[in-house]
């Protein structure tokens, strides 16, 4: 149960949205790099400096790189199990399994 004790924050509002979650959220282009850049095998930290240097401003995380990139490995994969998606794999690409 929550009790309602005045009615007013208990804290000042924020003077700026500076590493806030709304304005650190990734844009779509964002995205697209961080989808190109995972299919080409490049290393998180390497997405996070290419992204940085697109934008200096920028209040990307290595959390936010890691989380774009499993988000986009589950849209490939969709809901086929690791070894469902392995066997898919190995049929398309016509290897001996």
């Amino acid at each position: 149960m929550v009790k309602l004790m005045y009615g007013s924050h208990n804290h000042e509002l924020a003077k700026s949205l500076v590493e806030h979650p709304y304005t650190c959220r990734l844009t779509k282009d964002e995205k697209t790099i961080i989808a190109n850049m995972t299919k080409s095998m490049v290393k998180p930290r390497n997405i996070l400096l290419t992204l940085k240097e697109h934008n200096a401003n920028s209040c990307r995380t290595i959390k936010q790189i890691y989380n774009a990139r499993s988000a986009y490995s589950s849209s490939i994969k969709g809901s086929d199990t690791e070894m469902q998606h392995l066997m898919k794999l190995l049929e398309r690409d016509q290897y001996i399994h």
